[in-house]
């Protein structure tokens, strides 16, 4: 095990998501023998909206909605929350969009009853443009459709765009906000104190967003740590816009591969075990 050319692994996805994947890696590694620590940098933290006026408007929305697309799971944990503060309850029978496979699941696993959800049928289209595809498969004629659309803070627009053009009428609705994480919170903290100890480490990170990457290059600014430590790291990316953010950070090198957990774990580990 001391022969591994990774000293950590960085996950950074939000605190909920990070500690769901830890458990991921952290049995996928035991059963192959791989020892290697596991550290979750939350480098954006997930700020709920709650509002009463946005989670009744939000609510009378759903009741009139033929769909509601979520972009992530975050999208749905969060509306859910805004929903149960303010005494919502769920619609029952909803037809469901989400991009990917995590939304997906999180949403089954709250016991919510929908009566379909469509995600895009190929793991490399997990994302706006592979929905709108998936989409038209499933409807052909979008005219007068009732869209509701689940987003955060500033979300991506491009398949509002086109069910707008097919005809949809669209309601838009924004449930949380993303931010930096505190560079005083622990997560920060003990990252920093590890890289005072090892300032040379090579670290295997994972990101899932690119602005996460704009979070990490704004703590290391803060916490003056210089940019070796990334150039002499790997970075895991699941899209074309997270490899073009990331790319601009300096790591020396990146890997693209598919989207979703098992693509992830399938990787982290394939590496790992080639160096054992």
């Amino acid at each position: 095990m001391a022969g591994l050319a990774y000293s950590r692994i960085i996950i950074t996805r939000p605190r909920e998501q990070n500690k769901k994947l830890k458990n991921k890696l952290s049995k996928a590694f035991l059963e192959n023998g791989i020892d290697i620590p596991i550290d979750s940098l939350p480098l954006l933290e997930i700020v709920p909206i709650l509002d009463k006026t946005l989670a009744s408007t939000f609510h009378a929305a759903l009741e009139a909605a033929d769909w509601v697309t979520f972009v992530s799971p975050n999208a749905f944990l969060k509306s859910d929350q805004l929903l149960k503060n303010y005494g919502y309850p769920w619609p029952a029978g909803l037809s469901i969009a989400v991009v990917g496979g995590g939304s997906e699941q999180s949403i089954i696993e709250s016991g919510l009853e929908f009566a379909r959800i469509v995600k895009p049928s190929d793991v490399a289209s997990w994302d706006s443009e592979g929905l709108w595809f998936e989409l038209q498969k499933v409807q052909k004629d979008w005219d007068a459709t009732n869209v509701v659309m689940v987003h955060g803070d500033g979300g991506r627009t491009y398949l509002a765009e086109h069910l707008k053009g097919a005809g949809a009428n669209i309601d838009e609705f924004a449930v949380y906000q993303r931010q930096a994480l505190a560079i005083d919170d622990p997560a920060w903290q003990e990252f920093y104190a590890q890289y005072q100890l090892q300032p040379n480490m090579k670290t295997l990170w994972m990101f899932s967003s690119s602005q996460a990457g704009n979070a990490l290059i704004k703590g290391m600014k803060e916490l003056q740590m210089n940019n070796q430590l990334l150039q002499l790291s790997t970075a895991i990316v699941s899209h074309e816009r997270i490899h073009e953010k990331v790319s601009q950070l300096g790591f020396g090198d990146i890997k693209m591969i598919l989207p979703g957990d098992d693509a992830l774990i399938k990787t982290i580990v394939d590496a790992l075990k080639r160096e054992l």
